[in-house]
């Protein structure tokens, strides 16, 4: 293989996953490549001699139509051929395109192509680490590619030409020392991929990374120490405000008035709880740092948010805020130990020729992230992997690199962002090494799972049965490598571990005497764990939150008031005993977070009654106020459904395209009846997408782009990540079944969310009391009616918005 051959990117669209199993092409599309640009292109529908099924017509958008006059495969077949023998062949999933073309060669009497081939779905992975996801419509929307007609053979082959020669370029700008590891290391990569990774010529010279035996890492950010600078005053006017941040600010008075509260609450002297409700998009973030950056007092400011799109936010919003006032302002987000990698314990894995296919690609994965990441954060590059083993081998711990470089940022930081259980895990010692008693300020935004958080902070679940059997396994286990002295351990550990188990099974509370027998537990388990790890024999799944767990029951020692609750459940078909340790979430909150804070700041467009009663339940010493900051927010529009099949709304929506449909249902029972539901029923263009069935949630919200036609169901599972600023709603909701309304803070939690935008429309049936509780945020279309032409009143109201 050389940079002048031609390659030539092939994609098909096929009724079915393999030609063996009946499936045959029904449109093949092909760009050229020659020279490093696209100079030709090739497409045909193939008539495959058997009809097409909906559902790949759906996906395909190919119908019978399109195909009856369309050569058949041998018709074409000597002229690809004839285009493709001389050619690299590329394909985004080669190891699809390229043995199904073949398949049909072979089919219609033609001998197989044997040229060299190329996927770029590893290249992808490998040189864009940090990608959302690996499909063409995630990488060409990430990389700014048009792509129209997507899983039409034709445009699907030039997006991928184009993504071709996008990672033809990344790759020359990998360090040498990096490069050269990708060409000749021994990676499981498909074909002849690694063969071209060998033509690249590197044009990066790597002065801007530390090179540390043979792997290259981002530089770290020195921050200076501002001192005896010159802090412009608060403006009090709106007039102030617009002459100091212009186009900054939103046009109406909502940021104002926010940025004005929350000066009078951090102005005053006595320790207070403030919760804010806003509007939707009045630039929240926005108005609440302009106060704190210009208050030295409120510094250092923590804002606390799971929401890792709204960290990124901050973080730009206060350095963008420090350069506009000219001052000097350190800013940090920092993770646990856990979150970061290990430098040290990845280069010695690095060249362990004995892991997994799957541990080898992602090592080759991680070489090239190491180049990018600025923060060493695993989550970064966590989209595809698939087995959390493979991270646990490299997590950090608190001498790691990168982790050692995000505290040294936070320990200086006058703006510190955090997710709730890295703060609970850490905040005595950030507030030790700053030698403060209390946080000055600390800002939460979008609270959802705060309560969860802090109850996890001291939740400790075992599962007994699991642990007796892994031990009683291990008592009967040869374990080859260990010395006289480390299998005397094992057998005199296994026998009390066992002991202990059966003393915790017949206790009924969580005192002291309890508590320390679980510690001894762990303990032992903890001690077993690294004794079998030493000869290389995989420890139990079962133990490998022991250490956490251990951590947990050492901090529940330190209590008053701990409770234990034991269960039996139905694992795997097993009756297992688990038992659970617990204290108190108000008290955690009163004398673990609030007791730290001077004032706290509560933000957020919603927040559920049980949060916000929970915030407010403070001690006599703290004052607690509320207040709401309204703008005109346009009203979500209503199609009630009355007595009308859900499936006629969803097929007059589909005629025209309004980009995704979501479907909330109660549960995945009733997601798995509407998709077949809607599969059989229904003719549509649209992709049908359910949750359990095509992919989990997580994937699917990842994988979500709203102008594309797809029909999602969900479950309420969707609920507990609404309010994440990067998972916004499609225009359209569709509620078929009113159990999803219950509780009735689910319907003014996607009121919320979709009133985010402008055009949105909520088809569902509300009873009189949410219709009337929620009437400033609704508007219910009045002249809708399902007994006429849906398809006719749907064009008319999306005319309309």
């Amino acid at each position: 293989m050389n940079a002048n051959e031609t390659f030539v990117v092939v994609d098909l669209e096929t009724t079915g996953q393999s030609v063996a199993k009946g499936g045959r092409i029904i449109q093949i599309g092909m760009t050229f490549i020659k020279q490093r640009k696209i100079v030709d292109h090739f497409e045909s529908f193939v008539n495959p001699g058997q009809l097409i099924a909906r559902n790949i017509q759906q996906l395909t958008h190919i119908s019978q139509k399109e195909v009856k006059n369309a050569p058949y495969f041998e018709e074409i077949a000597p002229l690809l051929q004839n285009l493709l023998k001389d050619a690299v062949i590329i394909a985004h999933n080669i190891n699809f395109d390229y043995p199904y073309l073949n398949d049909e060669f072979v089919r219609t009497g033609f001998q197989k192509l044997n040229s060299a081939a190329i996927d770029t779905v590893q290249l992808a992975q490998i040189l864009l680490p940090t990608a959302p996801g690996y499909r063409l419509l995630d990488l060409t929307t990430y990389l700014d590619i048009t792509l129209n007609n997507a899983h039409r053979a034709n445009a699907d082959a030039h997006a991928t030409a184009l993504l071709f020669l996008k990672l033809w370029q990344r790759a020359e700008q990998l360090p040498r020392v990096v490069l050269q590891q990708l060409q000749y290391g021994a990676w499981p990569l498909l074909r002849q991929t690694q063969d071209f990774l060998k033509l690249v010529k590197v044009k990066h010279q790597g002065h801007d990374l530390d090179i540390m035996d043979k792997i290259a890492l981002t530089k770290p950010l020195i921050q200076s120490s501002p001192e005896n600078q010159k802090i412009p005053d608060y403006p009090a006017t709106s007039e102030n405000k617009r002459q100091l941040f212009g186009h900054w600010l939103t046009a109406n008075d909502a940021q104002n008035n926010l940025m004005n509260r929350v000066n009078a609450f951090i102005a005053k002297r006595h320790d207070g709880v403030l919760t804010v409700l806003t509007a939707p998009r009045i630039g929240k973030t926005l108005g609440y740092l302009v106060p704190l950056l210009l208050d030295t007092k409120s510094q250092p400011t923590l804002l606390l948010t799971n929401d890792e799109s709204l960290q990124k936010q901050q973080l730009m919003l206060s350095q963008r805020l420090a350069k506009l006032l000219d001052i000097k302002l350190n800013t940090a987000i920092l993770y646990d130990a856990a979150e970061y990698i290990d430098v040290d314990r990845f280069m010695s894995k690095l060249h362990d020729t004995t892991d997994t296919t799957q541990k080898q690609f992602f090592k080759a994965r991680i070489l090239v992230w190491l180049t990018q990441t600025k923060t060493g954060l695993l989550h970064e590059i966590q989209v595809g992997v698939n087995h959390t083993d493979i991270v646990s081998d490299i997590q950090g711990d608190t001498n790691s690199l990168f982790f050692k470089r995000a505290k040294a940022s936070a320990d200086h930081a006058d703006v510190l962002i955090m997710n709730f259980n890295s703060y609970f895990n850490q905040y005595r010692e950030l507030l030790a090494t700053r030698h403060l008693t209390q946080w000055p300020v600390i800002v939460m935004e979008t609270p959802s799972q705060f309560i969860s958080d802090l109850q996890n902070y001291f939740h400790v679940e075992l599962n007994l049965t699991q642990f007796q059997n892994t031990v009683k396994t291990l008592m009967h286990q040869e374990i080859p490598g260990l010395t006289h002295k480390q299998r005397l351990f094992i057998r005199q550990s296994t026998a009390e571990t066992l002991k202990l188990i059966k003393q915790v099974y017949r206790l009924t509370n969580a005192n002291i005497s309890t508590l320390k027998k679980v510690e001894r537990l762990l303990t032992l388990l903890h001690q077993l764990a690294e004794v079998v790890s030493l000869s290389g024999t995989p420890i139990p799944t079962e133990w490998r939150q022991v250490t956490g767990q251990l951590i947990k029951i050492r901090r529940l020692l330190q209590q008053t008031e701990v409770t234990s609750h034991y269960e039996l459940k139905n694992i795997n078909e097993q009756s297992q005993m688990t038992v659970a340790f617990d204290i108190r979430a108000q008290q955690i909150y009163q004398q673990h977070f609030i007791a730290h804070i001077h004032k706290l700041l509560v933000v957020s467009e919603y927040l559920d009654n049980q949060v916000s009663d929970f915030l407010g339940d403070t001690p006599k010493s703290i004052t607690v106020e509320r207040e709401f900051i309204r703008n005109q927010s346009n009203p979500v529009r209503i199609v009630q459904l009355q007595k009308s099949s859900p499936l006629i709304h969803l097929q007059a929506l589909t005629q025209k395209n309004v980009g995704e449909i979501l479907i909330i249902l109660p549960d995945l029972d009733r997601v798995n009846h509407w998709y077949q539901k809607i599969k059989h029923a229904m003719v549509t263009s649209y992709s049908l997408v359910a949750e359990g069935i095509t992919g989990s949630l997580e994937k699917i919200q990842r994988q979500s782009h709203v102008g594309q036609e797809n029909i999602i169901m969900v479950t309420p599972k969707i609920f507990s990540t609404m309010w994440l600023r990067d998972q916004d709603l499609p225009t359209i909701v569709i509620v078929p079944e009113r159990i999803v309304w219950q509780p009735v803070s689910r319907l003014a939690l996607v009121l919320t969310q979709m009133q985010r935008h402008p055009k949105t429309l909520l088809v569902t049936q509300l009873n009189a009391m949410q219709r009337n509780h929620f009437k400033s945020q609704i508007e219910l279309l009045p002249h809708f009616d399902v007994k006429k032409n849906l398809v006719t009143q749907y064009n008319q109201i999306l005319k309309d918005i």
